[in-house]
């Protein structure tokens, strides 16, 4: 069991997280996409016949996230890393 653990990790660290220059996201949040994805997508699948419409949501935020967690990018997670802290400083000066 825990060869067949170690066997697993060494492949999605070889071949889905290896990083390049636009990955953003650490690996623990690309394997949590991945694995949410997977899920969120196999649920639509499975409910694409009884409830179409929640199918294509979740099928559509299932590709988001796997999408997400295999490329390494994420244009939210940029776009905060960008926006500043907080207020600007500002600088007063007074004569006297």
């Amino acid at each position: 069991m825990i060869n067949s653990v170690e066997q697993l990790k060494n492949t999605l660290e070889d071949s889905l997280l290896k990083e390049n220059i636009n990955t953003n996201l650490s690996k623990t949040e690309r394997i949590l996409s991945i694995a949410g994805g997977t899920y969120i997508a196999l649920k639509g699948l499975r409910n694409i016949f009884s409830h179409p419409l929640i199918a294509a949501t979740e099928l559509t935020l299932g590709y988001t996230l796997l999408n997400r967690g295999v490329s390494g990018y994420c244009a939210i997670s940029e776009k905060l890393e960008h926006e500043p802290k907080g207020p600007e400083p500002v600088l007063v000066a007074e004569n006297l």
